[in-house]
C-alpha cells in the first residue's frame, strides 16, 4: 500500500471560526490522494479484476480520489470519523442536524456543532468512481491489452407513463451500450421476467416529437408503463475496477489514522459511518475481509452502517453499478448476519465478519422501512427463518420503531421531495436523529473507556415481535382510515439466485435466475398499529398517531399494490391513539425520554429535543384534526 497526499489548498477556517468547546476552533482541507496496491496482495486478492490491472513501473495499480478533513486546529480528536459519501455526497454531517439554509451553502454543515463538540474529525473519502464530488478515477480491465466485453443490468420503475426511460441506476448513465440487449418487463419484483418483443424497442430518445438516437435512453413502441417494472440487459465494452473504492476507503482511512501528520496528536480511535447505500458499502468492505491494510494495520475500530438493511451491494463485480437499489447480483447474496450461519438452501456457512483478522465492533442500525424492503431481519434471523441468530459479542443490532429510510420531518406533507412521487398517506414525520447520535457516542465510549452500549433492540421470533408482512397488512385492513394497503406478496425482498457459472470470479449472468424467497419479517404492531419492537421514541410509545415505515404506491403513479422507495407514513387523522389533553401526553413523553436516557438509547444532552419532537408532533396531529373536523 502507498499513499501519496497533495494539499488542493492551505487549511481554511471552519464554520467562520467557531468555537467547539473544549475542542475550540476547527480548520478543513481538501486533498487529492493517490493510491498504489500490490495486486498480488492476499490483502487486496477480493478485488475483482485487480490482477487485470494495466501496471505502473513499480509493478502497482494506481488510481486517485479525492478527500476532505474537518479536525480540531489546536487540540487532539477524540476520534477519527470516516464519513462515506453516498452517491459522492458527505452523510456524517447530519448528525449535526443542519437547517436548510445551511445545506443549501455547504456540504459539510456544522449544523448544532454536535459531532466537533464532542471531539471528532471527520474525513470524507471518494470511493464510486461514477459519482460526482467526492469521486475516484480508477483504471479498466484489460484482457490481451483490449478492454473487457460483457453485460450490463439497469432495472426502472416509472411513476408515469412515459416514451423513454434513462439507461442506468439512480440517475447515473454508467455504462456506455455497445450493442444490442434485452427488454424485460413484470408487475413487480417478485413476478417473472417476460422478455420484451426485440423489435418493439430500441437505444434512443423520443422527446418533442422527434427521435434522438442516443444510447442513454431507451424506447419502446406504445411507451412505458407507470408502476410497471422494466430490466434492461445491454452490452457493454470497458469494464472500471469497481472494487478498488473498497481499498480507497482502507487506504485512505489507515492513513489518516497511523500515517497522517495531524496537528496535535493522532486520534486515538477510528469509525466508519456510511448510510442507505453507504452503509452497505461498509457491510461489503467486512465482508471482503477489507479491515486490514496491506500492512496488517487495523483500519477501523468500530463502524455504523445505518439503514443498510441486509444487503451489501454493487461494489465489487464486473460492470456494477455502486448506484443500483434492488437487482440481484453479488452484493444481494448470503451471508447477511455478522454470526456465521447455514444458509439452508446453499448449505453454505459463512458470516459477514469470517474474512476480518481484527474485525471492529459493528453497531447496525436500521428504520422500518429496510424491514418492510424484505431484508433487515436477516441480520438477527436464520434463512429459513426459524430462528432467532444472536448478534456476536462485539455487535449490536438496533430498530428504530416507526421510522422510515430518510428521517422524517414536519410539517406534514405527502410529496416526497426527493423524488418528487405523491404518497397516499402523508410522509413519517419521526425523527430518529436523538437515537442515532446516541448510538454514535455509545461506541466511543465502548472503545474509550470499555463501557458497553446498551443492549440490542429489533424484533425477534421468540416472543412473536417478529412477523411476516402479511399479518401486519391484515391488521391495517380491519381499520378503516387505511384503505390503501400494499400487497405483501408482490412487495420485495431477497432471493436465492444462480448468477451464472462466473459468479465466483466476480462476472454474473444478468438477469439472475430467481430460485427461492428467503423470508420477508417485519416488526408485529399493537392495538394502536404502531410498531411493538425496536428503540420506540415517545410518539411511538404514548402514542401519538400511526407511524410506519412502509407507505403504498400512489394509485396515480401505478402499482399500488406495491410500496414507495425509502417513505413510511404519519397518520393522526381517522385513528384513536391520541392524548386529548396536552398536558397528560406531556408527562407521558417526559416520563418515556427519561427511561430512554437512564438506558442510553437518547443522550440526556438530548433529552429536551426529544420532548420537543415528540410535542411538535403532538401539535401538528391537533391541527390535523381540527382541519379534519371543519372539513
Amino acid at each position: 500500500m502507498a499513499v501519496q497526499l497533495e494539499l488542493l489548498q492551505s487549511s481554511k477556517p471552519y464554520a467562520d471560526r467557531r468555537s467547539f468547546g473544549e475542542f475550540g476552533e476547527y480548520a478543513i482541507a481538501e486533498f487529492e490522494i493517490r493510491y498504489a496496491v500490490d495486486p498480488q496482495h492476499v490483502a487486496n486478492s477480493r478485488i475483482t479484476d485487480l490482477d487485470k490491472a494495466p501496471l505502473m513501473s513499480d509493478e502497482s495499480v494506481h488510481f486517485k480520489g479525492n478527500a476532505r478533513l474537518v479536525f480540531p486546529k489546536n487540540s487532539t480528536p477524540s476520534c477519527l470519523l470516516v464519513d462515506v459519501p453516498n452517491r459522492g455526497r458527505p452523510t456524517a454531517f447530519s448528525f449535526n442536524r443542519p437547517a436548510p439554509t445551511e445545506l443549501q451553502t455547504t456540504s459539510s454543515p456544522a449544523g448544532d456543532g454536535f459531532l466537533f463538540r464532542h471531539g471528532f474529525a471527520v474525513l470524507t473519502v471518494g470511493w464510486q468512481f461514477d459519482a460526482e464530488g467526492m469521486s475516484l478515477e480508477v483504471p479498466e480491465a484489460l484482457e490481451s491489452n483490449e478492454p473487457i466485453a460483457g453485460e450490463a443490468i439497469c432495472q426502472m420503475q416509472p411513476n408515469r407513463d412515459t416514451t423513454s426511460l434513462l439507461v442506468g441506476q439512480g440517475g447515473v448513465f454508467t455504462y456506455q451500450p455497445s450493442g444490442k440487449g434485452r427488454l424485460f418487463q413484470r408487475a413487480n419484483t417478485q413476478a417473472p421476467y417476460v422478455e420484451v418483443d426485440d423489435d418493439s424497442w430500441r437505444f434512443g430518445r423520443a422527446h418533442d416529437g422527434r427521435f434522438d438516437p442516443t444510447t442513454k435512453y431507451i424506447s419502446k413502441d406504445g411507451g412505458f408503463s407507470k408502476g410497471v417494472v422494466y430490466t434492461l440487459v445491454y452490452e457493454t465494452l470497458g469494464a472500471p475496477i469497481v472494487g478498488l473504492g473498497l481499498l480507497a476507503l482502507r487506504d485512505a482511512a489507515a492513513f489518516f489514522k497511523y500515517d497522517f501528520d495531524w496537528p496535535e496528536d493522532r486520534p486515538p480511535f477510528t469509525i466508519g459511518y456510511g448510510a442507505s447505500q453507504t452503509g452497505r458499502v461498509l457491510r461489503h468492505f467486512l465482508y471482503e475481509g477489507l479491515n486490514d491494510d496491506e500492512a496488517q494495520r487495523q483500519v477501523f475500530d468500530a463502524v455504523i452502517p445505518h439503514i443498510a438493511g441486509g444487503q451489501r451491494g454493487d461494489f465489487n463485480h464486473r460492470f456494477a453499478q455502486p448506484g443500483s437499489m434492488g437487482i440481484p447480483a453479488t452484493g444481494q447474496q448470503f451471508p447477511f448476519a455478522a454470526t456465521s450461519t447455514t444458509d439452508h438452501l446453499s448449505g453454505r456457512r459463512e458470516g459477514l465478519l469470517d474474512r476480518c483478522a481484527n474485525p471492529p465492533k459493528v453497531l447496525s442500525t436500521n428504520t422500518s422501512w429496510e424491514y418492510w424492503r424484505g431484508d433487515a431481519a436477516l441480520i438477527h434471523v436464520s434463512t429459513d427463518g426459524e430462528r432467532d441468530v444472536p448478534p456476536t459479542e462485539s455487535e449490536r443490532i438496533y430498530m428504530f420503531a416507526g421510522t422510515h429510510h430518510i428521517n422524517g420531518i414536519l410539517p406534514l406533507t405527502d410529496r416526497f421531495a426527493l423524488t418528487g412521487e405523491q404518497l397516499p398517506y402523508p410522509l413519517n414525520t419521526i425523527s430518529y436523529t436523538p437515537l442515532l447520535r446516541a448510538v454514535l457516542i455509545n461506541a466511543l465510549a465502548w472503545l474509550q473507556d470499555g463501557i458497553e452500549p446498551p443492549d440490542s433492540r429489533y424484533p425477534q421470533l421468540s416472543d412473536h415481535s417478529l412477523v411476516g408482512r402479511d399479518e401486519v397488512v391484515d391488521q391495517f385492513s380491519q381499520s378503516p382510515r387505511f384503505q390503501c394497503l400494499p400487497n405483501a406478496d408482490n412487495l420485495p425482498g431477497l432471493w436465492h439466485t444462480d448468477l451464472g457459472d462466473e459468479i465466483e470470479n466476480g462476472v454474473c449472468r444478468h438477469p439472475a435466475r430467481l430460485l427461492s424467497r428467503y423470508p420477508r419479517l417485519v416488526s408485529n404492531v399493537d392495538e394502536s398499529l404502531n410498531e411493538v419492537a425496536g428503540i420506540r421514541l415517545p410518539e411511538i410509545a404514548v402514542p401519538i398517531g400511526v407511524h410506519s415505515g412502509w407507505n403504498p404506491r400512489h394509485p396515480t403513479h401505478g402499482a399500488s399494490d406495491q410500496t414507495a422507495a425509502f417513505a413510511g407514513f404519519s397518520v393522526f387523522d381517522g385513528v384513536a391513539c391520541i392524548p386529548e389533553s396536552r398536558d397528560s401526553c406531556y408527562d407521558h413523553v417526559v416520563r418515556l425520554t427519561d427511561e430512554l436516557v437512564d438506558l442510553r438509547y437518547v443522550l440526556a444532552e438530548d433529552r429536551e429535543l426529544v420532548i420537543d419532537n415528540a410535542m411538535k408532533r403532538y401539535d401538528a396531529a391537533q391541527s390535523t384534526l381540527t382541519a379534519t373536523h371543519q372539513e
